[in-house]
């Protein structure tokens, strides 16, 4: 490769000297801490390039110096009188004694050395490094697709990238106390741009990042830093994809509430409308009930009136009847008459005693005779022959002795009425009674026998 084309290749592409020195600016709170923990700060750059971080860290009152094996870069930092010279950067890493540096920096350096090369750089820097010192270590970030899969192979010197979860393990393992991941040079802008393009989700993450390890020191020292390693830096491509997401989300959240708005209108239409058909509907129905109901009312109240008008009639029939009444109870016929009707009501009366009285007599004449025949056999057997002749006149005589108690009915045989046991409470009930004792014993007996 000559000598000038890498140079014109970061010109033209990388950017211009005063715009990478003022994105280095974010390291400045990490470093400066230092300085108040040692009265000198040596720091080594390997891979310095254009000189753009010595000249910061020089101006911060570090003690800076780079390394670097393109020629054309070093030109840039002896034009401004940079402390940098021409060499291997791992070498004269591994030529530092140990613990005398505050600072180890590679600016998109590790990317051009194969993972071995890496592996010792860690070490080495791990090494000359004092207490609390920071090794600082730049390089293209793949989690953004558009440096992942095109940019970063720009530059033909690259080796592959590396994912800074495999850099940030590479630091801890080697044994540094802690190491923070810096997303840099995102658009300041997509931080609170309200709509995202799918264009920004690709190619919005952080482009480069850094992995900032620190060696291990006492608590007091390293609290110091806290502040920085506490912060959070960059976009990342979960971030920038949640927020998408969530944008989407919301836009289809918004589309589904406009359909359902318009369907819940279409739906609205056509229910107005099938509401106003059956309103019609309705509206002429109870048009025609009322109508019906109209001539019911002309109806009732002419029934009503017919009603009224009768009734008038028969009030004033009533009336002249009363007038009548009362004239003919005036009248001296009617007092004349009053002895008769009394005598007439007391005939009556008397009548109708007497026909009670007789009845209650007669009773009572058939019932003694009906006890003297049953009593004597002789007699009731002439009886019943005479009274056999006529079977109306018997039968009604029979049923009246048998309601009367005076004879048994003829489903209790004379055996059972003669031989059979009546209970001693039982020794004063009348002939009716026995007789409903002695069917009741019958059905329970024939039951039994079932």
């Amino acid at each position: 490769m000559s000598t000038n084309f890498y140079r014109a290749f970061e010109d033209g592409l990388r950017g211009s000297r005063d715009l990478i020195r003022q994105r280095q600016e974010i390291y400045l709170p990490f470093i400066n801490p230092l300085k108040a923990l040692y009265p000198q700060c040596p720091a080594l750059d390997l891979g310095c390039g254009r000189g753009e971080w010595l000249e910061l860290i020089q101006s911060q009152g570090f003690l800076a110096r780079g390394v670097d094996l393109d020629e054309g870069m070093l030109q840039a930092c002896q034009a401004l009188d940079l402390p940098a010279e021409y060499g291997d950067a791992l070498a004269a890493l591994m030529a530092l004694d140990d613990e005398s540096q505050v600072v180890v920096s590679a600016f998109h350096f590790i990317e051009h050395i194969p993972f071995a090369s890496l592996q010792l750089l860690v070490r080495e820097a791990l090494r000359v490094l004092k207490p609390a010192g920071l090794l600082i270590m730049e390089t293209p970030n793949a989690e953004n697709l558009l440096v992942g899969t095109n940019n970063f192979y720009l530059d033909p010197t690259h080796e592959k990238p590396i994912p800074h979860l495999l850099l940030s393990f590479l630091t801890e393992y080697t044994g540094f106390s802690r190491s923070k991941l810096v997303r840099l040079q995102e658009s300041a802008a997509l931080h609170d741009l309200p709509q995202l393009t799918l264009l920004d989700v690709l190619r919005g993450v952080s482009p480069d990042y850094a992995i900032i390890a620190q060696k291990t020191a006492g608590a007091e020292q390293l609290a110091v830093f806290d502040p920085c390693f506490d912060r959070a830096y960059g976009l990342s491509q979960e971030a920038l994809t949640a927020r998408y997401e969530q944008q989407m989300e919301r836009r289809f959240q918004a589309m589904l509430e406009d359909h359902c708005l318009q369907e819940m209108q279409h739906q609205g239409a056509e229910l107005g409308a099938e509401l106003q058909h059956q309103g019609a509907d309705v509206a002429a129905k109870l048009q025609r009930q009322c109508g019906e109901l109209e001539a019911e009312l002309q109806q009732t109240r002419k029934q009503r009136d017919e009603a009224l008008a009768q009734a008038h009639e028969i009030w004033l029939q009533s009336c002249v009847d009363n007038s009548r009444l009362q004239a003919l109870m005036s009248s001296t016929s009617w007092r004349l008459t009053a002895p008769l009707r009394w005598c007439a009501r007391s005939v009556r009366w008397l009548g109708s005693s007497f026909a009670r009285l007789l009845k209650s007599g007669a009773r009572r004449i058939v019932v003694a005779g009906l006890r003297h025949t049953i009593g004597r056999p002789a007699l009731r057997r002439r009886l019943n022959a005479s009274l056999k002749r006529y079977p109306r006149l018997y039968e009604a005589l029979k049923r009246f002795a048998i309601n009367r108690g005076l004879m048994v009915s003829a489903s209790v045989s004379r055996h059972e009425t003669a031989n059979s046991e009546v209970p001693q409470h039982l020794e004063g009930l009348s002939a009716s009674a026995r007789q409903v004792y002695y069917d009741l014993k019958k059905t329970t007996e024939q039951k039994d026998q079932r």
